[in-house]
């Protein structure tokens, strides 16, 4: 069941996770923000960029939530994809599962295979925002991802609120389509509650290379629906597929097969659609659009 929304809005006192002030607090945007030798290279710019941007709108890192109603959409291998080609540009990633399988933090469980600036960890749903402070002052991560637990609970609407965009994975199924509209539903429900907009889009997994009756059905439903739907897509690749055997996102896999380049380009493709809706344009320029978006 839907948890009563005006009752979550008085548990959160702010979409936005505020960090104390005082030495802690400029701890963390100092290791947060300071170049970091070694990990910037010809991607330093629009790096840069990102962090000027969340520095001057008050965030500390920016937390995009991966979030559905239903099993099986490639949640988790979204989080894992993007988590290594947020890596791979230089960034800093923290992953919070909250999913019940621990399905990531299985994945990224070896510290020997697991690329060295991404991290995880599994807290209690509960306790997100405290898990949130955490992690923000011993870590000072450039970017939170969170693989949220696929049902309406308390851990789901705190998750969403405080993610700078919510993404929706799903298939191109009858039900996949349907528990992306009912989450899509909820997610307008909780900010309508701040008198906010939200800020989320609507990924495509699993995406055959043949276009059938089923998948054009499914864009008629998406279209009807009116849900803000990502350009980028993830194709049914091996390359998604092996991050659980090998504990690899493509990224950092062997690119030289063609199931993993090609899956490279998807994500580096999704990568900058992503910055572009949070307010970073393509030639690294800061802009308001995230302020617009949910003003």
């Amino acid at each position: 069941m839907l948890l009563n929304l005006h009752n979550a809005a008085a548990e959160i006192p702010s979409a936005r996770l505020q960090i104390s002030a005082g030495k802690d607090a400029k701890s963390v945007r100092a290791g947060s923000y300071a170049n970091r030798s070694g990990l910037r290279s010809a991607s330093r710019l629009s790096l840069t960029a990102v962090k000027l941007y969340f520095y001057i709108s008050g965030f500390t890192f920016m937390i995009i939530t991966f979030a559905s109603s239903k099993g099986g959409v490639g949640k988790s291998t979204a989080t894992a994809s993007i988590a290594g080609a947020f890596a791979k540009a230089g960034l800093n990633v923290h992953i919070i599962d909250l999913d019940s399988n621990k399905t990531v933090s299985r994945w990224f469980a070896d510290k020997k295979t697991r690329p060295r600036n991404i991290t995880v960890s599994t807290p209690d749903p509960e306790k997100l925002t405290e898990h949130l402070q955490e992690v923000a002052v011993k870590q000072g991560p450039d970017i939170i991802l969170i693989d949220v637990a696929g049902t309406y609970e308390r851990a789901l609407t705190h998750a969403i609120a405080r993610a700078h965009l919510t993404i929706i994975p799903a298939g191109t199924s009858e039900a996949d389509i349907y528990e992306a509209g009912r989450v899509a539903q909820h997610l307008r429900q909780v900010f309508a509650a701040f008198n906010r907009k939200p800020l989320y889009r609507l990924l495509l997994t699993r995406i055959q290379p043949i276009v059938s009756h089923a998948q054009r059905h499914a864009y008629g439903e998406i279209n009807r629906l009116k849900l803000p739907l990502f350009r980028s897509l993830l194709a049914h690749r091996a390359a998604y597929e092996e991050i659980g055997l090998s504990g690899l996102p493509p990224h950092f896999a062997d690119q030289k097969r063609e199931t993993v380049a090609k899956a490279v380009n998807e994500l580096d493709a999704l990568k900058e659609e992503i910055e572009v809706i949070i307010g970073l344009k393509a030639d690294g320029k800061a802009v308001s659009a995230l302020r617009k978006a949910q003003a």
